[in-house]
């Protein structure tokens, strides 16, 4: 499942979970062209001098931080739910 949609992330989130990983500068400046600007894979690689495999791999794999974070999001929420529901 995708949690990240191209070209509806805002700059402050995708840098936010970029701090989660351990990509390259050149690399994160695709991947904000591509979540940030709406442009294709093959373009934001084109454009930042990218190998279009890598900055894919790349893209994939903030897509999965981004599904975990999400998943930490979601329990915190149930489980502060559940307390108010119990309390």
């Amino acid at each position: 499942m995708k949690y990240l949609c191209k070209g509806q992330e805002s700059l402050k989130n995708i840098n936010l979970l970029l701090q989660l990983t351990n990509t390259q500068e050149d690399t994160q400046t695709g991947i904000i062209d591509h979540y940030v600007n709406n442009f294709s894979i093959s373009h934001a690689a084109a454009i930042n001098g990218l190998n279009r495999g890598n900055l894919s791999v790349a893209v994939t794999e903030l897509n999965r931080i981004a599904a975990v974070v999400e998943q930490v999001i979601e329990s915190r929420v149930y489980g502060l739910q559940r307390t108010k529901l119990i309390n």
